[in-house]
């Protein structure tokens, strides 16, 4: 389900996958220091609306996803409520004893929908970056030499193949009459097995990256080349709007 999104001819997919890591990067630099309620809100509505219209992504696939970082983001707020640092003055109502002040209420949502910008902006990367087209991006506009970046991308092909080992040995140990004990004994018989094949695995994929010249120390040719286009600039300009927003919002809200 992820690959068809990440492969989808739509705006968030055709951007450079480096500026937009970029992009990530500064937003989570940004707002560390943010404190209020109002500009998290906006930035989390805002992304949430990029990801589904620029982006394409089904808004039931894209909720699932947000589901465990709403909860997340709900504790900010339970914490902020029951065990605050300092009580707030204006008391809402009572949970039994406890008391629910406006300013505790206001400081866990602030917190909880920072959190929730983190999550949605890392999901507009995941959702919408192909890992080939980002191992390629980081090798040709960022320059990381070439053995780093297809070693990563190796490394990453092999996880599904990984998964389906683990389904055979764990079919073969309950053939053989091993399924039922502990969970840590039989994770203790795969790790031995899983581990000689990926030993196996790493040590031909080295032999066969080396063979075909991926040691840097040559320039390479590119069968798929990466360039800056338009929407690059669009993209750029974008987060460039978004960034002046949340330095002019806070005081916007302040002074109606």
């Amino acid at each position: 389900m992820i690959e068809e999104y990440q492969q989808q001819p739509r705006f968030l997919q055709q951007v450079n996958p480096s500026l937009k890591l970029v992009a990530v990067l500064i937003m989570i630099a940004v707002m560390i220091p943010v404190f209020d309620l109002w500009t998290p809100l906006f930035l989390f509505v805002l992304t949430i609306a990029s990801i589904i219209g620029l982006g394409g992504i089904s808004p039931r696939f894209l909720l699932l996803l947000l589901l465990p970082f709403l909860l997340f983001a709900f504790s900010f707020l339970w914490m902020q409520v029951v065990f605050p640092d300092e009580q707030g003055a204006t008391v809402l109502f009572e949970i039994g004893p406890l008391p629910v002040a406006l300013e505790n209420v206001i400081i866990g949502a602030s917190l909880g929908l920072r959190a929730l910008v983190f999550a949605s902006w890392s999901l507009l990367f995941v959702l919408t970056t192909e890992p080939t087209k980002f191992m390629l991006s980081l090798i040709q506009q960022c320059k990381l030499p070439p053995r780093f970046g297809y070693g990563m991308m190796a490394a990453y092909r092999f996880l599904p193949a990984f998964r389906d080992e683990l389904a055979q040995v764990r079919t073969a140990h309950m053939i053989r009459g091993f399924g039922k004990e502990r969970k840590w004994k039989q994770w203790k018989r795969y790790f031995i097995p899983l581990m000689a094949s990926a030993i196996r695995k790493a040590e031909r994929t080295a032999v066969a990256m080396e063979s075909k010249g991926f040691d840097g120390s040559r320039d390479r040719s590119y069968y798929r080349r990466l360039t800056w286009n338009k929407r690059d600039m669009q993209f750029l300009i974008f987060v460039t709007a978004l960034l002046v927003i949340t330095f002019l919002l806070p005081d916007l809200m302040i002074r109606k």
